[in-house]
Order: structure tokens, then C-alpha cells, then sequence
């Protein structure tokens, strides 16, 4: 692209995004596409396959999975699919936590993949426990239990191998990153949640970071009341990055709508939407974590956006929403 990150200085403003009233998103199909496979080979995922990250790759649906164990350590699984509906999924994970790593004591959850110059960079948060006695990385409910969260990535070109890069963002407790779909003069772009804000940080090897901003969000509405949090991966389009986002209202019910951030000044929040899905259906209510629909993926297919999220931390499904519905 033609301009520099450096020279992104102005921070989004809030004044200039208006909200928009969209229609639902439908479920296709109305249950699940992904629930835990219960046999003892599959220990590693018996109490939750959800929050799934999605790419396209050799023309198939590529969902790189959260799963839970019995102990609520979470792994990376793995499906495939050529309609994306039907998936078949691998006998053991694409990516394993490493129970050495202090910063992986409770694993690897939520990725969000985006493809760069044939590399698929698979952002996930790395959730561990600080020391007894110590603060809590996340504020909440249970913000007594010292909760420790960080950024980390794998990367891949084929689905079949990854590379470890550990922890990118060593000194900053984060949740909910995503990489920019292309690079700024050489630099790659990563948007994050730093407890309750939004915001945007550049670098050039994942190690050192400059510029980093804040993506000013409007008076939340009723159901944002809560929290508001970064969901799918950003999406190019004509009108700048779509993604999907999160919000909490405050009975703690998770609800996604849409958001829509300018391309060519990154931070600036250009509209955001009411809600596309909301926990309606059994499987949505009930679960590890009742009322919750999350999604960390969506695609574009058939001029329709195809979105992957989990359910009640437990399962996961997809619902549908033509873009002409949005634009």
C-alpha cells in the first residue's frame, strides 16, 4: 500500500461511525457442524471443539479449532471441508500446547488466521495463571484468579506443518489478535483488546513493535454494555476491513455484529452494526459457558459471508449472511 505506518497518527474517531441496523444472520444448518468427538483417543477434545479460526486453502474450508480437554486445557484441532458445511476432522491436533511453557499453562485458544504472500499466520491468545499473590490480566466476574493472557502465533503454508513463534507481545496482557490482511510498506498490522479497549500496533518481525493506537469506540449500545471485543479476522473489501465483533451486555450474553474500519487509516471506525446472531437455540444457551456465540473466523464465499463461531464454549456452527444484506 502507498502510505506509511508511521505516518498513522490520527486515532479513530468515534464521532464519525454510525450505527446500522442489519439483518440476522441465518443459521446453515440449524445445529451444530463441529461437536466433541467422545471416544478416549479423543481426550484431548471431549468437553469443547469451538471458537474456530477459517481460511480457504487448496479450495477447501480450513477451520483450525479450539479443544478442550477434561482438565479445560485447550489445543488447536484441525477440519476440512469442500462445501463448508460437512468437515472432516484429524485424529490428533494441529497444534499442541506445550506444557513446559509458563505461558501456556491453561494452553492455546482462540486463533484467528490471516493469509499473507502464501503464509497463513494463526493468531491466538497463550492463557496461563501469574503467580500466586499477584493482578489478574483480565478484569471480570473472577478477576481474584490471577489470570495470565498473551498474543502468540503459529504460522503455516499447507495445513500439515507450523512453526512456533511463542508469545509476540511479551509485555502486554491481550486477547483477540488478528493480523491486517496485507502489509503497510513492509509492516505487518496486529489488532488486539487490551482489557477494555481496541487497538493497533505494527511491526516489522514480531519482536519489536512501533505506533501503536486505539480504536476509539462509540457510547456502547445496551447490549456492548459490558464489554466489546475483536471477533473474526479483517476481511478486504471495497469500503475498507470488515470484521466481525463481539459484545457482552450485562447479563453476560455474548452477541456479534459487524464493523467496518477505514483501510487507509486503520483505527478509524467508519460504521458498526446491531447485532447478526445472538444465542437463540438450546445449543447456544447451554453449554461451559451458557448464552455465547463467538466467532474468531469468517470467509466470503457465493457473495455471502460465512461465519464460524462457537456456542456455549462448547460446539461450533456457522450462519450466513449475503453481502448485499450488508452494503
Amino acid at each position: 500500500m502507498a502510505f506509511d505506518p508511521g505516518e498513522l497518527k490520527e486515532e479513530g474517531k468515534a464521532e464519525a461511525a454510525t450505527y446500522r441496523v442489519l439483518p440476522k444472520a441465518q443459521r446453515e444448518p440449524d445445529e451444530p457442524i463441529i461437536a466433541p468427538r467422545q471416544g478416549n483417543q479423543y481426550w484431548w477434545e471431549k468437553k469443547g471443539t469451538f471458537n474456530p479460526g477459517v481460511a480457504i486453502y487448496d479450495n477447501k474450508v480450513v477451520l483450525i479449532y479450539r479443544a478442550y480437554d477434561e482438565f479445560r486445557i485447550s489445543r488447536l484441532g484441525i477440519a476440512k471441508s469442500d462445501d463448508g458445511v460437512h468437515f472432516t476432522r484429524y485424529e490428533l491436533p494441529a497444534v499442541d500446547t506445550d506444557p513446559t511453557d509458563m505461558d501456556e499453562r491453561l494452553g492455546i485458544e482462540d486463533p484467528r488466521i490471516t493469509e499473507i504472500d502464501g503464509t497463513y499466520y494463526i493468531v491466538h491468545t497463550a492463557a496461563s495463571y501469574h503467580a500466586v499473590g499477584t493482578v489478574s490480566d483480565i478484569s471480570g466476574v473472577m478477576d481474584y484468579i490471577p489470570w495470565r493472557v498473551r498474543i502468540a502465533m503459529h504460522t503455516t503454508k499447507d495445513f500439515k506443518s507450523f512453526v512456533r513463534h511463542d508469545v509476540i507481545l511479551p509485555e502486554v496482557p491481550a486477547k483477540n489478535g488478528c493480523l491486517l490482511p496485507e502489509k503497510i510498506n513492509g509492516a505487518f498490522g496486529l489488532y488486539y483488546r487490551q482489557r477494555h479497549e481496541l487497538k493497533l500496533a505494527f511491526t516489522y518481525d514480531f519482536m519489536s513493535w512501533f505506533d501503536t493506537q486505539t480504536i476509539t469506540w462509540p457510547v456502547p449500545e445496551v447490549w456492548q454494555s459490558n464489554k466489546i471485543g475483536l471477533g473474526s479476522q479483517p476481511i478486504i473489501c471495497e469500503q475498507g476491513y470488515l470484521l466481525i465483533y463481539h459484545a457482552v451486555d450485562q447479563q453476560g450474553h455474548y452477541r456479534l455484529g459487524l464493523m467496518l474500519l477505514d483501510r487507509y487509516a486503520p483505527t478509524k471506525l467508519l460504521w458498526y452494526s446491531s447485532p447478526i446472531l445472538e444465542p437463540e437455540r438450546a445449543w447456544e444457551k447451554k453449554g461451559y459457558v451458557p448464552n455465547v456465540v463467538y466467532s474468531c473466523g469468517a470467509v466470503v464465499k457465493n457473495d455471502e459471508l460465512w461465519i464460524y463461531y462457537g456456542a456455549a464454549d462448547y460446539v461450533t456452527g456457522r450462519a450466513v449472511l449475503p453481502l448485499k444484506d450488508i452494503w
